[in-house]
């Protein structure tokens, strides 16, 4: 300590390290609220990046739970939440081939098996499900429409959750689904509504609230998967950077690789989700509704909560998101807020985190640039704090 040390500081217990952060910039640890993690390593590279809780979403909840669980006691990766189980239509969308859970049946038929499954996750120690109430044609025409939620089944599972207690997170992009989602009891809309949403409904979302969750940078990766990634990766600040490490070079955490880098700027890459996803054309189309949305729904005093959904950039796509959320009318410090506070709200974890705060835990970021000038400056790491233990190795004091 220089003689220049606050006197607070010198009253601290004994053993307490004192970091010096003059001329930077602090906030609370970044909370993504809609994730899918296909690896530990996703979620290593979120923390890497800044993001110190998540809203998982998760097929099995006994697995989930358990991940969840451990999760608090780890310093590599952030304290996960689960919305768990996913549940869907027989063969819709997230019945292709992902994970069924062993204990809960995710596609049921009827409401009566419904409400029992939702029953099942609650004693499993689910608090939170997700529905997907999705064909997905907005994207997949003129490939088959998947098969879709029954509205009684879809209906029966919402209001069984909140009878429980739980939260739910819905999938209903279409304007359709989505109000009935809101009107029979979610607690959150897990993406971006394609039309503009009506004044009824958003009346209702501001009321209980419900929490909306915009996700553009997954309608952005669908419209033009090869002009999205080429404008992420034109920041060269982000690609990667190498340092000399005991067995030759090495990439740091939290930076792109330059095989994934090579692997995003592939033609195969961007032309795999144009066959899977072939209506791009679409999506492009509804790109201005889903902003305007944005923009109203804040405007409105509905609660914006950032999540992602992105698989492509785990952790670096919470800043690409806030950047969108800025190019659509939204300021600095409302994206910000948005990727803490409200998100930890939709979480309920506001008591805990998503703000500085005397007696909250010690999720926080320090950067080197200003946020609010330029909210890209969430990226100029200087260090990573989860539960007030700050992330090693650090990669950002490794430089080149």
């Amino acid at each position: 300590m220089g003689p220049g040390t606050p006197q607070a500081v010198k009253a601290l217990p004994a053993g307490t390290q004192v970091i010096t952060a003059d001329g930077k910039w602090i906030i609370p640890g970044l909370i993504d609220a809609h994730v899918h993690a296909e690896s530990d390593g996703d979620l290593k590279t979120m923390l890497n990046w800044g993001v110190t809780s998540v809203r998982l979403m998760a097929e099995d909840v006994a697995a989930a739970q358990k991940l969840a669980r451990e999760s608090v006691g780890r310093r590599d990766i952030p304290d996960v939440f689960p919305a768990a189980p996913i549940f869907t239509a027989k063969g819709g969308w997230w019945d292709q081939g992902e994970p069924a859970d062993r204990n809960v049946d995710r596609t049921p038929s009827t409401p009566a098996r419904a409400r029992e499954a939702v029953r099942k996750a609650k004693a499993l120690g689910s608090r939170e499900i997700k529905v997907m109430w999705d064909d997905i044609g907005w994207c997949r025409d003129p490939k088959p429409r998947l098969p879709k939620v029954e509205p009684g089944v879809a209906r029966a599972l919402i209001d069984e959750a909140r009878r429980q207690g739980m939260r739910v997170s819905a999938h209903a992009p279409n304007r359709g689904d989505a109000q009935a989602a809101v009107e029979v009891g979610a607690t959150a809309l897990a993406h971006g509504v394609l039309d503009p949403i009506d004044d009824d409904t958003i009346a209702a979302m501001k009321k209980r609230p419900v929490f909306y969750i915009p996700t553009l940078d997954i309608f952005e990766f669908l419209a033009d998967t090869r002009a999205f990634v080429d404008s992420v990766l034109a920041e060269t600040s982000i690609a990667y950077k190498q340092v000399d490490g005991p067995h030759g070079p090495m990439s740091l955490p939290g930076w792109l690789s330059p095989r994934t880098v090579q692997q995003y700027r592939s033609r195969e890459y961007s032309e795999r989700y144009r066959e899977r996803y072939p209506n791009f054309e679409n999506v492009q189309r509804r790109l201005p509704a889903l902003r305007a949305n944005l923009r109203t729904l804040h405007a409105a005093g509905v609660p914006v909560a950032l999540g992602t959904d992105m698989w492509a950039f785990p952790g670096l796509a919470v800043s690409i998101e806030m950047k969108l959320y800025v190019a659509a009318g939204l300021n600095s410090l409302d994206a910000i807020r948005a990727a803490t506070q409200t998100a930890a709200r939709s979480l309920k974890i506001e008591k805990d985190r998503g703000t500085l705060e005397p007696g909250k835990r010690a999720d926080f970021l320090v950067l080197t640039a200003d946020p609010l000038k330029d909210v890209s400056s969430v990226r100029s790491i200087d260090g990573v704090w989860k539960a007030g233990n700050r992330l090693a190795p650090m990669a950002w004091e490794r430089g080149p």
